[in-house]
């Protein structure tokens, strides 16, 4: 990749599509502990409390992603849940205005203008506004055309892994599906929703977005089940499948935990690259990154990672994921960073979410200062 950066400038995404069970699993136990993750969607933020951590930060580089996980923040802290599942979008609502009304006066000035100015976005249900899942939407409506509400429906059925197998290759994956594949998810298609160019290269075997893509779409619809994921009902309805099937931070069960736990949570924008300057060595037990440092230079990456290892104490994680570009630590942080290899792969093959193409789980070592 050029030694230059993806610019983020506007809403991206209103869910995090890193399923947060591979963290979880990579920070564990988390009870008492300081957790540190990307903002995105607000959605991992929020799972990460139900661990029980002494404190989560949350950080993006990009305002809009700090402004809505902050408005998650204040829906599970000032709403009940039928409040907080109508905001977001889970269930149907003529009161989305009034719900907002009530969370303005926690809204810093600029959060708050910058809401006002976007309108839709609540009046349709937030998770439904980012760029990302606008894309995902007009996804959605050529994909019932080619297959139909009957299939589609059919998919939510339960199955064994058997049958699941024999349903997306007898029924799923017919000519026309592969056929979208190719025409929707290309680097021309991308590059126009966002994705810089540089991005497109491949480290899986693949030879195109659309090729690498479908090889993960076939593994999350047959070797997970289908009901159980809230990411494939997500791509393939537009929402969840019922609230019997919610992501697990949106459990009224767990609503009642996040309540007691939410202001353990800060949101706040910053820069990977800066935003542990003034952290403590060992500050975070485990430090999330999703896939920040595809929009970097493989300079840059190894620049910044020692910065975010020093964090980190001894025995603590750090994970990463790959979209597309294959980043990671690399030799000069080798010393500062094991790979965990097998853990890595076998958190990648639980992964419900089948938009990312790795998960690199790295242990902290007994390098403290370098």
């Amino acid at each position: 990749m050029a030694d230059k950066e993806v610019q983020l400038h506007e809403l991206l995404f209103t869910l995090s599509w890193e399923d947060p069970e591979l963290d979880r699993r990579a920070f564990a136990p988390m009870a008492g502990e300081r957790i540190a993750t990307v903002a995105s969607g607000g959605c991992n933020a929020l799972t990460f409390l139900l661990d029980d951590p002494a404190y989560v930060f949350a950080f993006d580089y990009n305002p809009t992603q700090v402004w809505t996980t902050e408005l998650k923040r204040l829906a599970v802290r000032e709403l009940d849940d039928a409040g907080v599942y109508e905001l977001l979008g889970v269930r149907e609502s003529t009161r989305r205005d009034a719900l907002m009304a009530k969370l303005e006066p926690f809204l810093d000035p600029e959060a708050k203008a910058w809401w006002a100015s976007q309108p839709w976005l609540i009046e349709n249900g937030l998770h439904g506004g980012g760029r990302y899942e606008r894309f995902v939407g007009l996804f959605r409506k050529l994909l019932r055309l080619i297959q139909g509400r009957k299939t589609i429906d059919r998919l939510f059925e339960p199955r064994t892994r058997d049958e699941r197998v024999a349903f997306y290759d007898e029924v799923w994956n017919g000519f026309a599906f592969s056929l979208l594949f190719k025409a929707f998810f290309n680097k021309a298609v991308l590059s126009r929703r966002g994705l810089s160019p540089e991005y497109f290269t491949f480290d899986d075997g693949s030879t195109s977005f659309a090729e690498s893509f479908a090889r993960r779409t076939r593994h999350a619809l047959t070797e997970i089940d289908v009901r159980d994921n809230p990411f494939v009902a997500q791509y393939v309805l537009g929402r969840y499948l019922d609230e019997e099937h919610l992501p697990e931070w949106l459990r009224p069960e767990s609503l009642a935990i996040l309540r007691e736990r939410v202001d353990r949570l800060e949101v706040r924008q910053g820069d990977v690259r800066t935003v542990f300057d003034d952290d403590e060595d060992g500050a975070y037990r485990g430090v999330c990154l999703s896939n920040v440092f595809e929009l970097m230079s493989e300079a840059q990456t190894a620049e910044v990672l020692p910065r975010v290892a020093r964090v980190v104490p001894r025995g603590g994680r750090v994970t990463l994921r790959n979209l597309m570009v294959p980043r990671g630590v690399d030799d000069s942080t080798a010393h500062l960073l094991h790979h965990e290899v097998e853990l890595s792969r076998e958190l990648q093959q639980q992964d419900r979410s089948f938009v990312y193409r790795a998960c690199h789980v790295y242990t902290r070592t007994e390098a403290a200062h370098e």
